[in-house]
């Protein structure tokens, strides 16, 4: 219809006509190409607050794992600890970690089995599907908080990281497992503080386990930590940027 318009005031020569019949071809592209662009926009707002949600919901998923495997952590520290006061009384745990501010003590209930306890390490599995799929689908772009991207990219990989210092830590653990084993004990075991005193008073070599439990489970617990602690802080700025663009 506009093409006809133009290509009759053009054979008139109404050069003023062509011009007008040009502006409101360029405007109606201007206008179609706003209302697009203001749908797109208002799509990936919603999609924003959708994956901002999610990943809300995956974090509050990761902090209550994480404080369920520091617990396991404490515990482990807790009994190692107890059994190098009467056979390695002058163990420290080393200075150049930070002070360790919540209570050290282990859980009533493994207690009774000290050697589970000792050789029980937390595997923590995260809740990343979220990120995951922000990455894989190109659809990380949505998170208008490019600090928030940087911060979440941070996290996961430390999470990553974690997860193969695990690995190494399971593999130390399997050692000391084939060394009950070897004694005849077994996880399901009962045994008191004094019994597990006594052999480190006893076997050289079970004081040494016992000393790189206490080691590695300090590590752990300090490592978890501050991990708890970056998925806190991301949570609160997630929430804020949810709140914000309400």
């Amino acid at each position: 219809m506009i093409l006809r318009s133009i290509t009759e005031h053009v054979k008139q020569q109404n050069w003023f006509a062509v011009v007008l019949d040009f502006l409101i071809v360029v405007v109606g592209i201007l206008i179609a190409f706003q209302i697009t662009s203001w749908n797109e926009s208002r799509q990936d707002r919603h999609a924003e607050q959708r994956y901002l949600a999610e990943l809300a919901r995956d974090l509050e998923a990761d902090i209550v794992e994480i404080q369920t495997a520091k617990r396991l952590s404490l515990s482990s520290l807790a009994i190692s600890e107890l059994v190098l006061e009467t056979s390695a009384p002058d163990y420290k745990r080393p200075s150049f970690w930070p002070v360790i501010e919540e209570e050290v003590a282990p859980e009533e209930s493994l207690l009774q089995y000290p050697y589970s306890a000792l050789v029980t390490r937390p595997y923590l599995i995260s809740t990343n599907s979220t990120f995951e799929e922000l990455i894989q689908s190109g659809s990380i772009s949505v998170l208008s908080n490019r600090t928030l991207v940087s911060d979440l990219t941070k996290f996961y990989k430390d999470l990553r990281e974690n997860t193969n210092d695990e690995k190494a830590l399971h593999n130390q653990t399997n050692i000391t497992m084939n060394y009950f084993n070897d004694l005849g004990i077994g996880l399901g075991d009962s045994a008191t503080l004094d019994t597990l005193q006594a052999l480190a008073i006893k076997d050289t070599q079970f004081l040494g386990r016992v000393k790189s439990i206490a080691f590695f489970s300090n590590w752990q617990y300090l490592r978890l930590n501050r991990i708890e602690s970056d998925a806190a802080t991301l949570l609160s700025t997630i929430n804020a940027e949810r709140e914000d663009k309400l």
